[in-house]
């Protein structure tokens, strides 16, 4: 959806009071916020975050752009339908969280939503909650219990005549269930069990799993009395005694974390337990927690045009909702993380593919979360023996393979009988890579010598073996595996390669530092001095040897080297040629998971940077609440644009620390960040009006600091801040200077030090609006006012239609989706009082049967001789009853059928 456009002077007057409010102030280049106490920026994080917001400001009945809220552990999205409804899911509750835990419906006679004039429900990221107010009368506050599967909904109402209030859970029909989770027992996923006594009501599912996953969805209530009943096989309910202040505490217990895999009897004991604390208790350690996530670090993106700040919200959304789904025992899975709204329908939901996987978690030690990684890492950590076993017996070799598609066990199904990934390798080495940046960024020596090092072992003990040697010419090489999904059996993927170059140098020094491994590393150093050059021609490097294989997927292999490999970058000797590559990549921009902005991030390409992420925004974020309809993934685009983000912020993968490596030419652009670098360094800049005026650095550990000069040859000092000590001066390209343990430092020109800035504290004004990302379709909240166009991307599709973006033919946001399948079918639910319905006509298109409510309405022909015509009205119906209305399209040929957008009439 994109906003209505205005006139000048109401434009202003939305920047003013509506959702352009929570900009800042206009930038100044004379004032700076660094607090030299703390060695990171002076941030008001309440006032800061709460511009960031995401606010609905009329009722949003459609499931797929619900708001989301979780605590870690268990989240839910909400949407206005005979009430708050709302799917939950918990991250332990089925393998590869494939399965939702259910549903909860709140009513009130009369209904909470009627007879009000004012309505705003407001996703808080700084506090975690999603609060809906009607008036001044009714407040429900969705919120939960930290470090547990527990959440809640606190409901205030003030109103008089409160006749019934209920509380549904329920479960969708679940007898037609398939086996998308990779269970070994469907028959307990479609069996529900209920209860229902004086504790409260819950249903369960899965509780005869073999694997110990499986849940218990349950309920009861704090400050009003209640009876409990089962109302069928898959609904119980709590009848509330109408009260003006009340909570629903509700959990999705997990078979895999309760005592002796008991999820009822967990279900029980958590919510008495928190109903013992209460809701006051609970809600300000639910507050406080999430307080303590936010103050660990800080990114601004802003410009003039305030696109920049739109992809600045998106970053502050795409980490509240990752993190509220982060915490559970196993990952956060790129595909169903805990927010959906489809009941058990998904996809790719039996394994994890590491690909998608690393998009959602990698950006994480940039931004001081390190236990968010540490949650992936375990997946394959606690996997070791496993992964072993499991590599001894495919190739019988005695190191570790780590399958690209995983089970949550460690098992390779999905791998090994799929031609796409069965002979990928590289992911051991990617996986190994994670654990040793973890390493790095935390200074865990006992994480390094027991957990790290000991997978990397294994992982380069694989490629030892695996590697073939030319007894010509001593050289290494991959006679034959894939190039990822993209390019099959083929000779020396580039992804093997880099894999090595990458992961030998690291263990060398890694069993070096820990006295481990003295008869293997000499071997290993043999292979890196003699491994084969990558392939290449003149100005790029390739995915294989040639002859290029046949093109499987569209991943641009290439440019892995780039990122994550961390092999080239800014100052490299082979930049120019991996800008050569990044450039002539197959596939720019070419599915949901792709890092196309993070590698031109790495190689200095600012502009490029900004338009990736802008770009990757427009294609896939489609839905007010931050989501995709994409059904590759869901939020793997959104882990890879708070990446871009950091990495254009600050650089430190190669030991460096370099900021603002990767911003925009923009005049306007401002930008400003506390974010951790390698080796244990809290590093914080500001940069206004072009100039850097600092670089702020805190060193946990102790240890030694390289920072690259961001004022090219003029003089810098290294300044102690606990008593000015000048530590180095020099006009080098590098600076490089020791550090003690928590100790901060600033590195600044000798000409305008510090000192020349007046101190300010970085706040902001909550947002009240909606918000659109200018040139796109993509908007953040919903406004009073419903927008009257419709992009294609809102409808729902079958598997037959295809997304095309961009057309470059003048289509509304400049992408459609077409189909050339017979019976395909598109339909989209619509509130309002008439529809036209837009498409592209061409002499290569067909004709599509149009159906309003279930009825045939006509068969449009889209077939035209002459020039393509665009943006066409070719269907349209006005003079319905205003109410809820479906729109249906079925081609009817095997030429082209087409959506471009709808316009709705209120």
């Amino acid at each position: 959806m994109r906003a209505t456009r205005l006139p000048v002077f109401l434009l202003a007057l939305a920047c003013l009071f509506g959702g352009l409010a929570g900009a800042p102030a206009s930038a100044s280049t004379t004032d700076a916020a660094f607090n030299s106490s703390t060695g990171a920026l002076d941030v008001d994080y309440a006032s800061y975050l709460s511009k960031h917001d995401i606010v609905y400001n009329r009722p949003n009945t459609s499931p797929v752009q619900g708001l989301t809220v979780g605590n870690g552990k268990t989240g839910a999205m909400a949407w206005q339908e005979n009430g708050l409804t709302m799917q939950v899911s918990g991250v332990d509750t089925s393998q590869q969280t494939a399965f939702g835990a259910g549903l909860l419906n709140l009513r009130t006679t009369p209904a909470m939503d009627s007879g009000y004039s004012t309505y705003q429900q407001r996703l808080s990221l700084y506090d975690g909650t999603l609060t809906t107010k009607y008036d001044n009368n009714r407040t429900v506050t969705v919120m939960g219990s930290p470090n547990s599967e527990v959440m809640g909904v606190h409901v205030e109402d003030t109103r008089g005549g409160i006749s019934n209030i209920s509380l549904d859970l329920s479960l969708w029909d679940v007898s037609q269930l398939g086996n998308s989770g990779d269970v070994p027992n469907l028959d307990t996923w479609k069996t529900v069990s209920t209860y229902a006594d004086s504790t409260g009501a819950g249903l369960s599912r899965g509780q005869a799993d073999p694997q110990n996953f499986g849940y218990t969805l349950a309920a009861t209530v704090e400050g009003a009395p209640y009876t409990a009943q089962v109302v069928d096989g898959r609904k119980v309910r709590l009848t509330i005694t109408p009260s003006t202040s009340y909570t629903i505490w509700f959990t999705a217990s997990s078979r895999l974390n309760a005592p002796s895999h008991n999820s009822v009897t967990q279900a029980k004991n958590a919510l008495n337990a928190v109903k013992g604390t209460g809701y006051n208790t609970t809600y300000n350690n639910y507050r406080n927690w999430w307080h303590a996530f936010w103050q660990k670090s800080f990114v601004q993106y802003s410009n003039g045009s305030k696109d920049a700040d739109y992809m600045e919200n998106i970053y502050y959304l795409s980490t509240y909702m990752i993190a509220a789904g982060g915490y559970g025992t196993k990952p956060f899975h790129f595909i169903n993380g805990v927010f959906r709204a489809t009941g058990d329908a998904t996809k790719w939901s039996n394994a994890y593919w590491y690909w998608n996987q690393r998009d959602v978690y990698n950006s994480f030690l940039a931004s001081n979360h390190s236990d968010l990684l540490n949650g992936f890492n375990r997946l394959y950590s606690d996997n070791f023996n496993a992964l072993k076993s499991a590599t001894q017996t495919r190739y019988g070799v005695d190191g570790i393979w780590v399958p690209e598609t995983m089970g949550w066990d460690g098992n390779a199904r999905g791998t090994v009988n799929s031609d796409y990934t069965k002979n990928i390798w590289s992911t051991g080495a990617e996986a190994a890579y994670n654990m040793f940046l973890q390493y790095k960024y935390t200074n865990d020596a006992n994480y390094l010598r027991n957990t790290a090092y000991p997978f990397m072992r294994e992982v380069v003990k694989f490629y030892q073996a695996k590697l073939s040697r030319n007894a010509s010419t001593g050289q290494y090489y991959v006679a034959t595996s894939n190039s990822h999904e993209t390019y099959w059996n083929v000779p020396n993927a580039i992804t093997d390669l880099a894999a090595v170059r990458m992961l030998f140098p690291l263990a060398i020094q890694a069993g070096s530092q820990l006295g481990l491994d003295a008869s293997l590393r000499p071997q290993w150093q043999s292979i890196l001095d003699n491994l084969i050059p990558y392939p290449a021609d003149t100005n790029t490097y390739l995915p294989h040897t040639p002859p290029i294989a046949q093109t499987r997927n569209n991943e641009n292999v290439a440019s892995e080297l780039i990122w994550p490999y961390d092999l080239t970058g800014i100052g490299y000797p082979d930049q120019q040629k991996a800008i050569n590559t990044w450039n002539a990549r197959p596939f720019p921009y070419g599915n949901v998971w792709a890092p196309d902005a993070v590698q031109a991030a790495r190689l200095g390409l600012g502009d490029q940077t900004y338009q990736g992420m802008k770009t990757m925004l427009r294609q896939y974020q489609n839905y007010p609440n931050g989501m995709t309809t994409n059904t590759n993934g869901v939020f793997e685009y959104l882990g890879v644009h708070l990446t871009a983000m950091n990495e254009s912020l600050l650089q430190s993968y190669n030991d460096k620390i370099r900021v603002f490596p990767a911003v925009p030419t923009d005049s306007t652009f401002v930008g400003k960040f506390s974010l951790q670098a390698k080796g244990g360094f809290t590093v914080s800049s500001e940069r206004e009006g072009g100039e850097v005026k600092y670089v702020g650095v805190k060193s946990q550990f102790g240890n030694s600091a390289r920072v690259v000069n961001p004022w090219g040859t003029q003089q810098v000092r290294v300044r102690r801040v606990s008593d000015n000590a000048i530590i180095t001066t020099g006009t080098s390209a590098e600076i490089t200077f020791a550090t003690a343990a928590n100790t901060v430092y600033v590195v600044e020109r000798t000409a305008k030090p510090l000192s020349n800035y007046t101190t300010t504290r970085l706040t902001g004004t909550a947002n009240q609006g909606s918000k659109a990302l200018s040139g796109t379709a993509s908007t953040l909240g919903i406004s009073g006012t419903s927008n009257p166009m419709v992009n294609n991307t809102a409808l729902t599709y079958d598997s037959n239609w295809h997304l095309t973006s961009p057309r470059g033919y003048g289509d509304y946001n400049d992408d459609t989706h077409h189909s050339n399948t017979v019976g395909a079918v598109a339909q989209y639910t619509f509130t309002g009082t008439g529809i036209q319905y837009l498409s592209e006509r061409n002499g290569d298109m067909g004709t599509v049967d149009v159906y309003l409510d279930n009825v045939l309405q006509a068969t449009v022909n889209l077939n035209v001789s002459g020039a393509r015509q665009v943006q066409q009205v070719v269907w349209q119906k006005s003079g319905l009853s205003s109410g809820t209305h479906t729109f249906k399209v079925i081609n009817r040929s095997t030429q082209v059928g087409m959506i471009d957008a709808l316009r709705i009439t209120p």
